[in-house]
């Protein structure tokens, strides 16, 4: 029996990720606001905690919706930040919030950072506990230039884009705004699968497609 992998997101494009890397999974809801009250120094610690807060508020299922002693659940957090100033930039507010960050994206290379929780819990005393924790950051530095006669085009054949970090959706229609990556593609998008795909088969989760 394949286990099944329960994603803490909401993501259209993490979901579709998952879909791609034919892993199996299940959306689950977290409680998290995705803010912290300070923010670390550090831009990938910065990422990561956001990441270890969604895994913390995570509405797990049952043992009895799972069906087994043990579950493996992965949340993700992206953002992106500005080379130049350090602005970091988040989801949007709303639509002129959106155009504002496009904007400032043109100014160069920014960097977009993806902090990931993997965790196996076990069912114990009649409660889920984390057993294995896997916690990483991936970044890519990219190229996104939305030009000026082209940002109310995007953002209504992209919609998305309202729920993404600096406003920026790189597949779909996005890719024709995107004019370099480098690292990792993927990281980019909101769910590194390179390195899920790794820890997933060293924890032993049973489903992963073989392509040896």
């Amino acid at each position: 029996m394949h286990d099944i992998l329960y994603l803490g997101s909401e993501s259209p494009a993490r979901q579709q990720l998952l879909r791609f890397a034919r892993i199996p999974f299940r959306a689950i809801s977290h409680s998290s606001d995705e803010q912290l009250d300070e923010k670390p120094e550090d831009f990938a610690e910065y990422v990561q905690k956001i990441a270890q807060h969604k895994m913390s508020s995570l509405n797990l299922p049952t043992r009895q919706e799972v069906g087994k002693d043990y579950l493996f659940a992965v949340t993700a957090d992206s953002l992106i930040r500005n080379p130049k100033s350090n602005r970091i930039f988040g989801k949007p507010a709303n639509r002129d919030d959106a155009k504002l960050m496009l904007c400032l994206e043109r100014e160069g290379s920014i960097q977009v950072m993806t902090g990931v929780c993997l965790e196996k819990f076990v069912y114990e005393n009649n409660a889920w506990h984390s057993d294995v924790k896997r916690h990483w950051t991936s970044s890519a530095m990219i190229e996104f230039y939305v030009d000026p006669e082209s940002l109310e085009q995007y953002l209504t054949l992209l919609p998305l884009a309202l729920r993404c970090a600096g406003a920026g959706v790189i597949e779909d229609h996005g890719l024709s705004y995107l004019k370099s990556v480098s690292g990792s593609y993927t990281a980019a998008i909101g769910l590194p699968l390179y390195e899920l795909r790794t820890n997933l088969r060293d924890l032993g989760f049973v489903g992963l497609v073989s392509y040896r």
